[in-house]
Formats: structure tokens, sequence, C-alpha cells
């Protein structure tokens, strides 16, 4: 049986592995990846070049591998600047600190996530406990959560699991059935709500990190190496707060817009939104397609890079292949108020028999 001194020390190679296993990518701003996408792609704010990118994840992978701390990653940062002539923002200190504090405790985050899920670890620890780092200047909330011992298939863990923001140095330990009463605890406690009035942000999360690093990475929620942008991020948010009940029926956010050629098909103006209802998402709670992330990145994208199709029924969906895999996503025209509305009424994936089946030559 697993021993907690066995759960907290094996070799970290998962960590190595979510690392290696993320794309790099340029970005102009901390925006340009949000949440979730984090655990598929490696970015730097601001670092705008492949090569540049490429040397920063080198950089945090060797300090991950080998052990190299802060102090040999800033020379790397240094080379690195020099070499590419990168101009950043803010002091130096501050922006080597962020990014080898930031990446390298995600990574560790999502190895020991994957350690701990493991079915004998699990079995063995049931309960997981959240640890603050002991800082000098503690976030409130996050002080609030020390010592706390949730189940470790608690909703809590799905948006809480730390690191909660830049800087934060929050961990998480395991805890056994007889840990549990050792703790003088009968049962494990009782998450507190999340829930911010105006604002899908979890309580006590920085924005971008209102996921967990290990169970992103290994359910791989996004589909494809795709960065999900804020924007996109918004878009997620809403269906989150709507499969909550937060937001009524009737009430939407916009997917994408109809360009000139296909609101020429649909016979509406330029520039008309496509929208995403609260009821429409709650409908498709149990499709295999219809998670926060899959709404924010695929409707855009099928709108963009698809096809626009009517089929034999005479109803309109975009039609398209992202990451190998063909998706439908389905709307309707509604005239109403003496203007034109388009609603996403489903998405979902197909293949090529079912397009050649249901939709017109």
């Amino acid at each position: 049986m697993t021993t907690t001194a066995e759960a907290l020390d094996l070799p970290f190679l998962e960590a190595i592995d979510f690392l290696k296993s993320k794309t790099a990518i340029p970005t102009t701003s901390w925006r340009d990846v949000w949440d979730a996408a984090h655990s598929k792609m490696f970015m730097v704010a601001g670092a705008n070049t492949q090569a540049l990118v490429d040397g920063f994840k080198a950089e945090i992978e060797k300090a991950l591998i080998t052990g190299s701390t802060q102090a040999d990653f800033d020379k790397g940062f240094d080379s690195l600047v020099k070499k590419h002539g990168w101009s950043y923002k803010g002091e130096r200190g501050w922006r080597t600190r962020i990014i080898f504090e930031t990446n390298l405790r995600t990574a560790h985050a999502a190895g020991r996530y994957a350690q701990l899920t493991k079915p004998d670890t699990l079995q063995a620890f049931p309960y997981w406990q959240y640890n603050h780092s002991g800082a000098k200047h503690p976030r409130r909330n996050h002080l609030a959560w020390d010592g706390k011992v949730y189940s470790a298939d608690d909703p809590f863990w799905d948006t809480n699991y730390p690191p909660n923001g830049f800087g934060c140095g929050c961990f998480v330990t395991p805890v056994s059935r007889s840990g549990l009463l050792r703790l003088v605890k009968s049962r494990p406690d009782v998450a507190p709500d999340l829930d911010q009035l105006g604002t899908d942000q979890p309580l006590g999360v920085d924005p971008s990190f209102a996921y967990n690093p290990g169970k992103a990475w290994l359910a791989r929620t996004l589909p494809g190496p795709i960065a999900i942008s804020a924007d996109e991020a918004q878009i997620a948010a809403f269906v989150v707060s709507a499969l909550r009940g937060k937001r009524l029926d009737g009430t939407w956010t916009p997917v994408a817009t109809a360009k000139d050629e296909i609101a020429a098909l649909l016979n509406v103006k330029p520039e008309t939104e496509i929208r995403l209802s609260a009821d429409t998402i709650r409908s498709h709670v149990k499709h295999e397609v219809a998670t926060p992330a899959a709404y924010g990145v695929l409707p855009k994208w099928l709108v963009e890079k698809g096809r626009l199709m009517r089929d034999k029924q005479g109803r309109w969906s975009f039609i398209g292949e992202f990451d190998g895999q063909l998706y439908r996503a389905a709307i309707k025209v509604v005239r109403a108020n003496g203007h034109d509305e388009i609603y996403l009424t489903s998405l979902r994936r197909t293949n090529i028999n079912q397009i050649k089946n249901q939709f017109e030559e």
C-alpha cells in the first residue's frame, strides 16, 4: 500500500512530462492564453517570437530536470534577452521570478495531481489537504483554507487546486482515512462557496488561474494545441455560470459574428452576432463535446474556418475539421423586434458519412 512519504516523494517524472508535453507559442500579452489552455501551452507574456519562447521553455525544463536554481535561470534569461533583443515590461528581477516560479509550481502541481490520482494512491488517500505556503503577506482566502481537508473529488479542486495566482506557494498533501482521524476530523471539511457576486472568477483565484493544471493536462480539456484567449475564456466562464444556474434562460453570450458572405447566405446584416444562450447550454450538458473550453474555442473556429451548409430539412450548420475531428455547429436565424438574431443550437462531432447523408450537395 502507498505510504504518505511515497505519495509525496515519488520521482517527479510526471511534472517533467507535463512541461515537455506543452507547446511553446509566441504571445503579445498574458491574456493570449487563459486558464486550462496553460496545460497545453507554454508561454511567457510578451515573448513574441518562436525562438525566444522555445529558449525560455528549455531553461524551465532544465531547472525541472537538473534542479538548477533561480540564479541559474536568471543567467539564462539574460542570455536570451541579449540574443533576441527582447524588450520586456517590468523589472528584470520581478519578471525572472514570475516566469521561474509560476512555471515550476504549475508543473509540480500537475505532476503531484497525476501521482495522487493513481488508483492505488487515491484508494489509500481519498482526501487532500490544502496547505498555505506560510508567505509573509498571505492572501486572506488562502490562509483561511490552510489545513482544510476536502474529498479528492470535491469540485473545489477543479478551480482552486494551487497555485491560485502569481506568487502563490500553496500546495496539496494527501490524507488517509486514519490521517483524517488524527487531524481530529470525523469527516472532510465542507468546501467554501466560491461564487462571487458579479463575477465568474472563483473566490481566492487570480485571473487565468481558475483551473486544475493536472486535471486539465490529463483530461486534455481543450481540443487540440490551441491557446484559449481571454475573450474565449469569457465564453467558457459564461458556460460554467449557466451550468451552475447563475444565468437565466434567454441570457446569452456572443461566440462569433456573421461576415459578409455568411450574412448574405443567411439573409442577415453583416456582423450580426452568433449567440449562445444559457438554456441551450443546459440542454447540451450530457453531450460529450459540450464543455466550457470547447464552447470557447470551436464555434468561432467553425464560423471562421469551416463551411456553412444547409441540410435536407433546410437547417443551417457550420461544418469543419479541428485537430483531425469533424464538428458541426447548428444555428438558427430568429427574426425578432425588427432585427435578426442568430443562435447556436447545437455543437457536435460528426463524420463524412453523416454529412453526405444529411446535407444537400
